[in-house]
């Protein structure tokens, strides 16, 4: 399968910006991916074809734009960039009340350069901007700062000290790997080299001065955690019915309040899809998302997850205590999955967070004011789980502030195509397409598994697909045989009875002697053969239709079932360069007529 996005148009104002960019880059995109640098600021070649662009800002996007090359670009995200990274200790030694030149490219960079630095804690300097073309007044000023253009630098500056290139911010990193498709691959390794970047500053900053309260804020902002970030918008809940559209759009709104929220609906349907996309759309976007089952995991752990623990509260409890994960998204969002499963005991606890906004670590005296908006899920019925006096009443109409119903895939089957060419777009770059009959029997199947169970499915055709079209012997073995398994199965024993051959069908002298199972094999078999000698597909879904217009009542279930066994008897057969079906004695005698 040809990977999509295989050429990536990086466009810059420099080559200095350029080249920093795209090593960051580089160390998180697989290594067919080809990076085509283009900087505005200078004369680069002609672009020809068009390209999956990032944009490292508005103002290059502009400029881009002004160039007359807006043909060239297919898709695109304009990326943000922190002055955040390993050289910012540096600025911790400047001194305070004393004019500092913020030395950029232009105006507007040299603007954005400072509010970012004001912005993640550095606001104890006075900045002055500076960029070619400013008319700026020099005298006085000995020091300057610049992200990385030093060439930029006025004459007669003492003291210059060069931050480094902006670099591509975290949540834009995640924009870039979702649209590649590298998400799932690549995001715990970007994690894993962001935390340790920010970690290694912060520890050095502490050894320069005294300055790290001011950038606590920014710290634990930027260190969101391993997977503590939403990875979904609304923009990947495909779908078209007005059940899902509904859903969505009150979804959309909800997200715009602050309120608690409980999503419900049956396992598969998406309600962490949704979790993340209600936090994506919502004025704590910029800050942690935190999510944890609560399936199996027993009282004890579950406090201490959350809430955190001091050191020497309990046996095993590790040096230091550690913090929650209510503390982590502090600012951000928790995700409660499975909500239905904990204990009362932990109910009340949770209540108390909601109400007072405020938890207590496990060993601790001490409490914690926390700013954390809870969404939570269930796949269980609460208000039965209510009338048991197994879920608290009051928790539940206070995480019901904003309530989400997530309906079924079999209350929105027309929704199935989309969700199947969706993923056959994204994993096969729409290369692979899949046969008409299975997209037929998936819109009949009801999908206990939801969009989970359909989406295996998919992948699973995908991952073995030797060929440009997924067909019967692409899907595991065993699945057909399970689709609708429940519901065909109440008609089988009435579909064998009611199996007689159409009237005007040719009944062998002893047929009156058959079984109801050698009539209905019989009958097959020559549906098949007429199929075969007309030059028309013997498809099961053309089968089915003929034995019903015969007056045969046959489940699918059934169909498949006697398919497998005349298949086994090696009667019938699935030719290797072709589709449908062939009676095996019909192939045998062309071979025969060909010698």
């Amino acid at each position: 399968m040809d990977e999509p996005n295989r050429e990536i148009l990086l466009v810059t104002g420099s080559s200095n910006t350029q080249a920093a960019v795209a090593r960051q880059l580089r160390q998180y995109l697989k290594e067919t991916i080809t990076i085509i640098p283009y900087m505005v600021d200078e004369q680069s070649e002609r672009l020809r074809g068009t390209y999956f662009t990032i944009f490292s800002s508005e103002e290059v996007y502009d400029d881009f734009l002004n160039l007359g090359n807006a043909d060239c670009i297919k898709d695109y995200i304009i990326a943000t960039r922190t002055i955040l990274h390993d050289k910012m200790d540096k600025m911790l030694m400047l001194p305070r009340r004393e004019p500092i030149l913020f030395v950029n490219d232009s105006c507007q960079s040299a603007q954005e350069g400072i509010e970012n630095l004001k912005k993640i804690g550095f606001d104890f300097l006075e900045y002055v901007p500076y960029y070619p073309g400013s008319s700026v007044n020099l005298r006085g000023i000995k020091i300057a700062v610049t992200p990385g253009e030093m060439d930029k630098m006025p004459k007669g500056i003492e003291e210059v000290y060069d931050i480094g290139v902006r670099i591509i911010d975290f949540s834009s990193i995640i924009r870039i790997l979702r649209k590649l498709s590298l998400l799932d691959d690549r995001v715990q390794q970007f994690a894993d080299l962001y935390i340790e970047s920010v970690m290694d500053f912060a520890r050095r900053v502490s050894n320069v001065a005294n300055e790290t309260t001011l950038l606590t804020k920014t710290v634990r902002t930027e260190i969101i955690g391993k997977g503590y970030y939403a990875k979904y918008q609304f923009d990947d809940i495909i779908g078209a019915t007005a059940e899902i559209c509904d859903i969505k759009d009150i979804a959309h709104k909800i997200a715009k309040t602050d309120l608690t929220v409980l999503i419900e609906g049956e396992n598969g349907t998406g309600k962490e899809l949704f979790a993340s996309a209600i936090h994506n759309a919502s004025a704590r976007v910029k800050h942690p998302f935190v999510a944890i089952n609560f399936s199996a995991l027993p009282d004890e752990l579950i406090e201490s997850e959350l809430f955190g623990y001091e050191e020497g509260s309990f046996t095993g409890a590790k040096k230091g205590g550690k913090i929650g994960l209510f503390q982590q998204a502090n600012g951000g969002t928790i995700f409660l999955d499975e909500i239905g499963d904990i204990s009362l005991k932990m109910q009340a606890k949770l209540l108390r967070v909601i109400q007072e906004k405020e938890i207590m670590k496990v060993g601790a005296d001490k409490i914690i004011p926390v700013d954390v908006r809870i969404i939570a899920a269930t796949n269980r019925d609460l208000t039965s789980m209510i009338e048991e006096k197994t879920f608290r009443k009051d928790l539940y109409y206070r995480l019901k502030m904003g309530y989400i119903h997530i309906p079924p895939l079999r209350d929105r089957k027309q929704d199935v195509p989309l969700l199947i060419r969706h993923w056959l777009n994204v994993d096969s770059n729409g290369n692979i397409q899949i046969d008409e009959e299975i997209m037929q029997r998936f819109m009949e199947h009801d999908w206990p598994g939801n969009v989970r169970e359909l989406q295996n499915l998919v992948k699973y055709a995908l991952a073995v697909c030797s060929q440009q079209k997924i067909t019967w012997k692409d899907l595991p073995y065993g699945s057909l045989m399970q689709l609708n398994t429940a519901k065909e199965t109440e008609t089988e024993a009435p579909a064998a009875k009611r199996a007689l051959p159409p009237p005007d069908s040719e009944i062998s002298p002893n047929s009156a002697q058959q079984s109801p199972s050698d009539q209905l094999h019989g009958q097959i078999l020559r549906l098949v053969s007429q199929m075969n000698r007309q030059g028309r597909l013997a498809s099961r879904r053309l089968l089915m239709e003929q034995l019903t217009q015969a007056g045969c009542a046959i489940s699918s279930y059934k169909l498949r079932k006697v398919l497998d066994e005349l298949m086994q008897k090696h009667q019938l057969r699935i030719p290797e360069s072709s589709y449908g079906l062939e009676v095996v004695e019909m192939v045998e005698s062309k071979s025969e007529g060909n010698k």
